[in-house]
């Protein structure tokens, strides 16, 4: 298991309910990747810029780590963890 750094930006569709954030699947590279669990959500300030990141799986074993910017309102792969 090694960690990647990526910084990407990427697609993403996403529901608002009950004034929280769910991330459903996301664009990266040309390839759909569709989000079936959420493994744990935090929220981070740079500044007065607030992020909302999000520990996520598919149907592999790799988890990523995706993140909304609140300001630019652009969701960026921060981060993947490949294993195997």
């Amino acid at each position: 298991m090694h960690y990647e750094e990526i910084g990407d930006k990427v697609e993403m569709i996403a529901l608002f309910r009950e004034g929280r954030l769910q991330p459903l699947k996301f664009r990266w590279r040309d390839r759909v990747y569709r989000i079936e669990r959420v493994n744990g959500e935090w929220v981070t300030d740079e500044g007065r810029t607030r992020h909302d990141h999000f520990s996520v799986m598919t149907s592999g074993p790799d988890v990523y780590e995706v993140m909304y910017n609140r300001d630019s309102r652009v969701w960026t792969l921060s981060r993947v963890c490949l294993v195997g």
